[in-house]
């Protein structure tokens, strides 16, 4: 068993688990707009109102592709801009999954994703093993509030009934974690992939099981 305080885990998908592709997105959409048209927003730091929206569950994709498109000046159509945001996904990253299944013998273990549903259906069959080993999986669509508001810590420490200050979430925005520590819950950032790997001594315990 682990010798720290922490008895819980919160993943974050993107970037964590999953590979993503945030640059190539942006400039695929910003490549699409029509001249003098405002710059798509989506950063891991700072995101135009249609992806929250959509990632909290108050459209779906089709409103969404239309939504960018008269936002920013959009020459594609709807299908185009859809398939854009369909590649930002890319795979989960080797050996993550071994990982998760690894934690979740000597912890209590839960994806918290800022994720839309149109995105979900696209990475869930990849994932399934994974998320078989959670004990929670927790998509920002399905409870309708998305990181960093601090409704979405205060739902899923609810859910799971698990003390803050007995919890570590790995994710890879500095303002979703931010908003988890003013929670009172530990961090733990994830800058790059290899960052996932400091896991094992933050829990200590040994880096090959």
């Amino acid at each position: 068993m682990a010798t720290s305080s922490i008895n819980n885990i919160f993943l974050d998908l993107g970037g964590v688990l999953l590979d993503i592709d945030v640059a190539k997105t942006v400039t695929a959409y910003n490549a699409m707009r029509r001249p003098g048209a405002p710059e798509v927003d989506y950063h891991r730091e700072s995101k135009d109102r249609w992806f929250s929206r959509l990632d909290c569950g108050e459209i779906e994709i089709d409103e969404f592709a239309q939504g960018l498109k008269d936002s920013f000046q959009l020459e594609g159509n709807l299908e185009e801009i859809k398939a854009v945001w369909a590649s930002l996904l890319l795979n989960l990253f080797p050996g993550r999954t071994e990982a998760v299944q690894r934690l979740a013998q000597t912890h209590q273990v839960a994806l918290l994703s800022n994720t839309s549903r149109y995105h979900f259906h696209i990475y869930e069959p990849e994932c399934r093993d994974m998320f078989g080993a959670m004990h929670h999986v927790f998509v920002s669509f399905e409870l309708g509030v998305n990181k960093p508001n601090p409704a979405i810590y205060a739902k899923v420490l609810e859910k799971t009934g698990w003390k803050a200050e007995e919890t570590l979430f790995l994710d890879d925005s500095l303002k979703n974690l931010e908003a988890a520590e003013a929670a009172g819950i530990q961090t733990l950032h994830i800058g790059k992939p290899e960052d996932f790997e400091l896991i094992w001594e933050r829990l200590g315990l040994p880096e090959k099981a």
